[in-house]
């Protein structure tokens, strides 16, 4: 068997541009695969991203009946006890308390409805990064009386730094909310619904505002990763009180969790063209070489050699030329998408605005995750294993008289 394997590897380079090519294909194959499954990949991550970043969070701890029907009254109080949970849970990396609910912003006549933000300033920048959208004036702080806006409602309400915001809403129970703060920053963000309708303000004015004394409507909890989600809830449920109810992202949003197995699903079909696309390739460059080899394989066989060492020769010339086109592949694709996850593509045009009428940040992001090169590395493999079969028909049908003389 030794012997054969060795006849095999210098089989491979007696020929180098025969090699070369069947190499090639399977390289393109996986070079591309990886390529397309990054950035699919990438995509529902960044879209995932953005919305637990900028909204939900990977998981909400909130009253049972606020889902449903957000209201503040279906706010819960604040705990030591729900704290510790949260602290001593080894999967969580963040968490922060949030108020969420509506006013009318106005000033003189104009007014328009917003989303009014209570949030702690520290714990709120380590999940959102909320700071790095303030493109004038300066980041809350605990304690200020000041508030953040969007950059669109600014302008609609002709609010410039330092002037005065009035809020009108509906408090706690009913209690009328209204009051008056001043612009200490303006936001602006990459997704325009944001920009044309939010407010932040300190969790401690928005209490005061809505008249919740220690109550809060949500925790936003953040994890290591996505893969975390599901067996941190586990976890948590079995530890707060029943008058809570606890929320993974894709409960949350639940258009987005759809959107993406839609676009799994497309993806996937995708890649199913592109495998019988690249497996007729391989397949017709290797009926091409074994047209060429015909002669030398009737010469092997004329000169007493067995058919099934013959066979066994073809096989482990084919597992090496998997394997070298396999880890060729990987060793191309892997610089220039670990180069494309550093440095995400900005999109332009038409492709930006429909990016940013879905909500998502405008970049082409991609995955470097381990899975996007051996999935397609297995399947292009397993692929070119399945063509290989052709080899062994052909020795095996093969008339050595019609081969000598080809």
């Amino acid at each position: 068997m030794k012997t054969l394997v060795k006849l095999a590897w210098r089989n491979l380079w007696r020929n180098k541009r025969r090699t070369l090519i069947t190499i090639a294909s399977i390289f393109f194959g996986v070079f591309f695969a990886s390529f397309m499954t990054s950035l699919q990949k990438g995509s529902f991550e960044n879209m995932v991203e953005n919305m637990v970043k900028f909204h939900s969070g990977y998981i909400q701890i909130q009253n049972e009946k606020f889902m449903n029907n957000r209201s503040l009254n279906n706010s819960f109080e604040e705990s030591q006890d729900l704290d510790t949970i949260l602290i001593n849970h080894q999967s969580i990396t963040h968490y922060t308390s949030r108020i969420e609910s509506f006013a009318l912003a106005s000033t003189g006549e104009k007014s328009y409805g917003a989303m009014v933000f209570g949030v702690i300033p520290e714990e709120e920048e380590k999940i959102s990064e909320l700071s790095k959208w303030v493109k004038q004036g300066t980041y809350l702080s605990s304690g200020s009386n000041g508030v953040l806006i969007g950059k669109e409602l600014a302008e609609n309400l002709e609010l410039n730094l330092n002037d005065t915001l009035v809020l009108i809403g509906q408090g706690y129970h009913g209690v009328t909310a209204a009051a008056m703060f001043p612009v200490i920053g303006i936001l602006d963000f990459p997704l325009p619904a944001l920009n044309k309708q939010t407010v932040y303000m300190s969790i401690e004015n928005a209490r005061q505002f809505y008249s919740m004394p220690n109550l809060s409507s949500s925790k936003v909890i953040m994890v290591k990763n996505a893969d975390a989600v599901n067996k941190t809830i586990s976890s948590i449920k079995k530890e707060i009180k029943k008058n809570l109810k606890v929320y993974s992202w894709n409960e949350m949003q639940e258009e987005l969790e759809s959107l993406i197995e839609g676009k799994q699903a497309s993806g996937k079909i995708i890649k199913g063209l592109l495998f019988m696309i690249i497996g007729f390739g391989i397949w017709g460059t290797i009926i091409m070489l074994m047209a060429e080899r015909k002669r030398e394989l009737g010469i092997m066989i004329a000169l007493g050699v067995k058919k099934i060492r013959v066979v066994w020769i073809l096989l482990f010339e084919s597992f090496m030329i998997g394997i070298l086109g396999v880890l060729a592949g990987i060793a191309g694709s892997l610089p220039l998408i670990q180069f494309l996850f550093l440095n995400p593509i900005q999109v332009s045009g038409e492709v930006k605005k429909t990016y940013e009428q879905m909500g998502f940040e405008p970049i082409l992001k991609f995955s470097n995750q381990l899975e996007n090169f051996t999935d397609p590395a297995i399947s292009v493999f397993a692929l070119f294993s399945l063509i290989s079969i052709y080899p062994i028909w052909f020795v095996y049908r093969l008339k050595t008289a019609n081969a000598l003389r080809a």
